[in-house]
C-alpha cells in the first residue's frame, strides 16, 4: 500500500459500502454515487486526533479532516 492511498482512505466495498475492521464506516462520496472511502467512525459525536465528526445523508457519522 502506498501512501497515497493510505491518505485517503480505503475505497469501501462498491454497493454495500462494507469497511474492513469494525471502527470503519463508509464515507460516501457526495459526486460518485455508490462510492465512498473508509473513515473512523465517529462515536458519540467525537473523533480522536482532532478530526471533524461529518454526518451523511445515507450513512453513519464519520471523523475526518474535512468532510465530503
Amino acid at each position: 500500500m502506498d501512501l497515497g492511498s493510505q491518505e485517503q482512505g480505503l475505497a469501501c466495498e462498491a454497493g454495500s459500502g462494507a469497511c474492513p475492521g469494525t471502527t470503519n464506516t463508509c464515507a460516501w462520496l457526495p459526486n460518485s454515487p455508490g462510492e465512498g472511502l473508509c473513515r473512523p467512525a465517529c462515536i458519540n459525536g467525537t473523533c480522536s486526533n482532532g478530526q471533524t465528526c461529518c454526518t451523511q445523508p445515507n450513512g453513519a457519522p464519520y471523523c475526518n479532516s474535512f468532510c465530503y
